[in-house]
């Protein structure tokens, strides 16, 4: 009978077994992402998230990441394709997880409408997803260009100070890219642009090498007409 008396290290054992074996099935779809992170190449990113798409099935993580990977690639119908997928799926099962996931989707439908050059769209989307969820860096980043873009050039600088504390360097520079080019300093907004292509890794919004080029290219135009 001895042997079935419950000691306490017989209790925190098989709570923190418990607790591991619980951790690891709420991040396991996640583990895409998590290696994601360990890597500097788009390209290799990109990779990983289509991984999550086929190894993940039908889970929310999957449309999230599939969203993810093709406003990467610039194909922002078929990105909006999946975020109305998994839209659907949230709202006809709205758990907690998906309620989160929804909050993720929304996110990367608001930069896809920055992209689009639907500033006013993106704008407003994106400060209902920041209300909802003040750490989400992506929000605040469409938050500060969309406002650049739109000529409010007090809001962006006012919005990027609640990034500065939190960004990772190469936000920083887009946002200061953005904003100097809202001045009208084309010059200074290239050199941020030059400064950030330079880096190994760059995953601010999902934007890709196609959309940096574009932005080099309109700048480049506009610093020759007023240079």
């Amino acid at each position: 009978m001895g042997l079935l008396q419950l000691n306490w290290i017989s209790v925190v054992s098989g709570l923190a077994a418990v607790l591991v074996a619980v951790f690891i099935r709420l991040h396991w779809p996640f583990r895409f992402q998590y290696m994601g992170a360990l890597f500097k190449r788009p390209e290799r990113i990109m990779r990983l998230l289509e991984a999550s798409y086929r190894r993940n099935g039908t889970r929310m993580v999957a449309i999230l990441d599939k969203s993810s990977r093709e406003i990467m690639s610039g194909n922002y119908d078929g990105a909006e394709h999946f975020i109305a997928k998994g839209l659907t799926i949230c709202k006809n099962t709205p758990s907690l997880f998906n309620q989160a996931m929804a909050q993720y989707l929304f996110c990367n439908l608001s930069a896809i409408y920055y992209f689009r050059g639907n500033y006013a769209e993106a704008l407003d989307l994106a400060v209902r997803v920041y209300e909802r969820d003040t750490s989400s860096i992506n929000a605040l980043t469409v938050i500060v260009c969309s406002q650049a873009r739109l000529g409010d050039l007090q809001g962006a600088i006012e919005a990027y100070g609640l990034l500065r504390k939190k960004a990772r360097n190469e936000v920083h520079l887009f946002c200061q890219a953005e904003i100097e080019a809202a001045k009208g300093n084309f010059s200074t907004a290239l050199a941020h642009l030059h400064r950030l292509t330079c880096l190994r890794y760059f995953y601010t919004m999902h934007v890709g090498r196609v959309e940096l080029e574009k932005r080099r290219e309109e700048w480049s135009k506009a610093a020759s007409h007023t240079g």
